[in-house]
């Protein structure tokens, strides 16, 4: 690894962001140049005379100069657009410098100087308002959260610079070359920005969403918009500027107490800010995301105002023993360096960070109100109070700790409650622009039994089913016919029907089937027996019925007493997932195995999503599951930053390596560093062969007997005559191959294997007869080959293989007539099938095509005839077995959606272009 590699990795700063955070820290760099140098030459004519009154004028001449300067600054933002106005803004602060210079050149009276640091103040809010709102659109909240404080050191040395200028000033006439400089960083900044602007869209989208169901009061909508979490964001931003200009201005008074020599005063501020500026950039750098994700997003909120506190109660205290002036010097320094760290360092880009959820549009007009209008005034109301407390001496002493005090106790209790509204907007962020609160798990419940579905259910009488065991009603769930019936009994019964639904989830007989149908049936009994029954289930060691029960769990709140539960198996789910790409990381990327084993990482993650539903609010867990698996890269980082801020670190961490498209070695790196485990990992191979169903899908399992070698131990002969008996073809089959493997190419082995299973030999004569001309696992291949499932995985196409129906037709045979009703979808294996429209062909299809796939999910009278042009070989899929295939994979189903869409888009092309 290379040096840059190296500190990008430090940084967390990955390969393709390298360039685009080059040029955000030089630009941010360029402006902290400029605008120190600015604050230089204000705070060298303002500390000569009287800075008590006279700073204080300051701060509220500049909170009023800012005010207006962030209205114009958001009309112009919303009218030019980002990019233009960001521009705008650097050629405003060339001009700005200039005049600048002419008053540091022709004006020295306190007019001038408060002038002056009105225009400091401006300039560094029109560069912070285009710095940040630049920033908040090219990058997204996790790369908020990674690189804001990289990004934004870029000023930290810029204002140690400046710091270190202010110490070798000592005369009016040496301010004009600061002012020059300035003036040349700014123009530098300017041709920064035009690069960055080359690189990137510097464009606000506007997405779409729905009404937030929590909003603003409609009385202060006009003032904060509809978002709680800006309103929070900007008081909380008021009284923090409130604390801090009582602070600074306490600092520098009590500077010019101690120090009354110009030169003195200069070189001793410029020291402390030499100090605090090179502190805040290692801080920024290499603490500030480490700290933020160790710590949480409240903490650290929450630590700026503590701090402050702390620092009332000293201040307090050293007021009532009446400290001495150098003590109060050295206390005051402290808490200025302290302060400035943490809000330069931590605060300011985790609070920009929290901005991120918002819609662009919401996004730049929150950190423009914020900076623009509460900030200043924060410095403002904090000037106002100074200047009152400055014309009252008796009070002067303790008056301004008590004012500072009470803006702490504001700034704490509403950054407290902002990590609550920023949870909620990332949500919003993440939740179905159309959504009815009506949409709820009731209409799946015990007491809404309309819609069993079928005829069956339409004629159901409950008086036909009284004298109906529940044992034989769960069993009437295995037939098609008497399903729906059968369901609305059992609904019907309610607890009465309980325990013997939970003597099913408990039965090691029942197959996986009746599992899950029993499983959503105690989904819609609001019973805590059934909500018990489900959670026993979860907690059986084969997943299959784990999915079911977790799928079925849905519908009930999470319980505090269940959590150990899900705890101990969220646990589970992550060793499983380790030794999956333990697995991973021996393959080849491109072996079907190494597939098979990604797509089981993908059932882990789902799993986990469903415990972690059990386990913190479900909404909001599921509005994260459904985000990540989204293609638009902010919808994701907003999905992982719920995550992140609701699950423990550890866990968080390794579901997102889980998430990561990255080499299995380095996911598996990762997931070591967080997890770790005593025991030794056994090769994966054998693992899933002798796991089996229980834990692996088919195809799986197939592709893993395909390699494994097994041994004379009792567990692997076991584990052979297991899958040998399996229900699935596709295991079956690919056990008996490698059975006769055994017992061609290793005797000895295979008479070992058959002591400790004596009937190794009937099992598997009793296979040797193929149950048709074509393989399971051929199957699969043509599946896989059919542009309707083309997109689906092997794993997931392994599960239609039993509802594949082997059927030949004679050449000249018709397979359906126009108008017979659909109800199965063909695909050809060998041969050919013309569709025709009357006389007229319109179509042709060959081996590996498939016709007649609208009859899947409509039962619909056919549009065309379908006719052989030759002997053909086909495999039907009729929609009764289709429908029971989806009920258990729902993948199958969207690359057909996909496909269709597709095809209903060409035709209206063809349709439009005809016209």
């Amino acid at each position: 690894m290379t040096l840059l590699a190296r500190w990008r990795q430090l940084l967390g700063i990955r390969a393709d962001e390298g360039r685009t955070v080059g040029l955000f820290f030089l630009h941010n760099f360029l402006l902290g140049i400029g605008t120190i140098l600015v604050y230089v030459s204000a705070n060298v004519i303002l500390l000569e005379n009287n800075p008590e009154r006279n700073l204080p004028l300051a701060y509220m001449a500049a909170a009023a100069a800012m005010i207006g300067a962030g209205k114009i600054y958001a009309r112009y933002e919303h009218h030019l657009g980002l990019q233009r106005v960001a521009v705008r803004v650097l050629l405003a602060t060339l001009a700005l410098t200039g005049v600048l210079a002419a008053l540091v050149t022709w004006g020295h009276s306190v007019a001038a100087a408060v002038a002056i640091m009105t225009g400091y103040r401006v300039i560094y809010l029109l560069t912070n308002l285009e710095f940040w709102g630049v920033s908040a659109v090219v990058f997204d909240v996790r790369q908020g959260r990674r690189l804001f404080s990289v990004i934004s050191s870029g000023d930290m040395p810029a204002k140690a610079l400046g710091a270190v200028l202010a110490i070798l000033i000592h005369h009016h006439s040496e301010l004009l070359w600061l002012l020059l400089t300035a003036f040349g960083a700014y123009l530098g900044a300017l041709l920064v920005l035009r690069a960055t602007g080359r690189g990137h869209a510097v464009e606000v989208r506007a997405a779409a969403r729905g009404a937030r169901q929590q909003a603003v009061a409609p009385a202060l909508q006009r003032w904060f918009g509809s978002s709680r979490l800006v309103l929070t964001m900007c008081l909380s931003m008021l009284a923090v500027a409130a604390v801090t200009t009582g602070i600074e201005y306490s600092f520098f008074v009590n500077v010019k107490h101690k120090f009354h020599d110009q030169a003195t005063v200069m070189r001793y501020v410029g020291s402390v800010l030499v100090v605090t500026y090179l502190l805040a950039l290692g801080f920024k750098l290499l603490l500030s995301r480490a700290t933020t994700d160790q710590v949480g997003v409240r903490r650290t909120l929450m630590a700026l105002p503590i701090i402050m506190a702390a620092g009332m109660v000293l201040a307090g205290g050293l007021w009532y023993v009446q400290a001495d002036d150098e003590t109060l010097l050295l206390y005051f320094c402290g808490l200025f360096l302290i302060l400035e760290v943490l809000r330069r360092a931590l605060f300011d880009p985790l609070f920009l960070t929290l901005f991120q959820p918002l819609s662009p549009p919401e996004r730049l007009q929150a950190h423009t109100l914020a900076k623009g209008v509460y900030e200043p005034l924060g410095l403002g109301l904090g000037g106002l109070l100074l200047l009152a407390v400055h014309r009252l001496p008796d009070v002067s002493a303790w008056a301004p700790f008590a004012w500072m005090s009470g803006f702490v106790l504001m700034a704490g209790y509403f950054l407290f409650r902002t990590h609550n509204h920023y949870l909620a907007e990332l949500q919003h962020a993440l939740s179905r622009r159309f959504s009815s609160t009506a949409d709820t798990a009731a209409s799946l419940r015990w007491a809404d039994t309309a819609d069993a579905g079928g005829s069956a259910a339409a004629d159901f009488n409950p008086d036909d089913f009284a004298p109906v065991e529940p044992a034989q009603l769960i069993e009437a769930l295995r037939d098609k016919a008497t399903r729906p019936a059968a369901t609305q009994a059992l609904l019907q019964r309610g607890p009465a029907a309980v325990p013997a639904l939970a003597a099913t989830l408990e039965s090691p007989d029942a197959d996986d089937a009746l599992v899950r149908r029993v499983a959503l049936l105690c989904g819609r009994l609001p019973l805590p027996a059934s909500r018990q029954a489900l959670v026993a289930l979860a907690w059986q060691p084969n997943l299959f019925r784990r999915e079911a029960a977790l799928r079925a769990l849905r519908s009930f709140a999470p319980e505090a007493a269940d959590a150990p539960v899900f705890e101990a198996l969220v646990q589970e789910e992550l060793q499983l997932a380790r030794h999956l790409l333990s697995g991973l990381a021996e393959l080849d990327p491109a072996a079907p195995l190494a597939s098979s084993l990604e797509y089981e990482l993908t059932r882990v993650q789902q799993r986990l999503f469903g415990l972690l539903g059990q386990l913190y609010p479900p909404q909001l867990i599921a509005d994260a599951q459904r985000g990540v698996a989204q293609a638009a890269r902010e919808r994701q980082a907003n999905a992982l930053e719920i995550l992140d801020n609701l699950i423990p670190q550890p866990v968080y961490q390794a579901l997102q390596t889980l998430l990561e498209v990255a080499p299995a070695a380095a996911r598996l790196r990762t997931f070591e560093q967080l997890l770790t485990y005593d025991e030794p990992l056994a090769a994966i191979v054998p693992t899933v062969a002798r796991r089996g169903e229980a834990a692996f899908t088919d195809w799986t399992i197939a592709q893993a007997l395909g390699q494994w070698q097994p041994t004379a131990a009792l567990a692997d002969a076991a584990a052979l005559r297991a899958r040998l008996g399996s229900a699935s073809p596709l295991v079956r089959e690919a056990a008996e191959a490698l059975a006769r493997r055994v017992q061609q190419q290793e005797p000895g082995l295979y008479a070992q294997l058959r002591t400790h299973q004596p009937t190794l030999d009937s099992v598997l004569m009793s296979h040797s007869a193929p149950e048709s001309r074509i393989s399971a696992a051929e199957r699969v291949a043509l599946l896989k080959h059919t542009a309707l499932f083309a997109a689906t995985p092997e794993n997931v196409l392994s599960s239609i293989v039993p509802i594949m129906k082997e059927v030949s037709f004679p050449a000249g045979e018709q397979i359906f007539a126009k108008g017979d009703l659909g109800t199965s979808l063909f695909i050809v294996q060998t041969g050919e099938v013309g569709i025709f429209s009357g006389a007229q062909q319109l179509a042709t299809f060959g081996p590996g095509d498939f016709f007649g796939e609208l009859a899947l999910l409509d039962a619909e009278p056919r549009s065309a005839s379908a006719l052989t042009q030759g002997p053909v070989l086909a495999f039907r899929l009729d929609q009764d077995d289709f429908y029971d295939v989806m009920e258990e994979r729902p993948e199958v189903l969207r690359n057909i959606l996909r496909v269709l869409c597709q095809r209903l888009r060409r035709q209206n092309e063809k349709s439009v272009a005809a016209g």
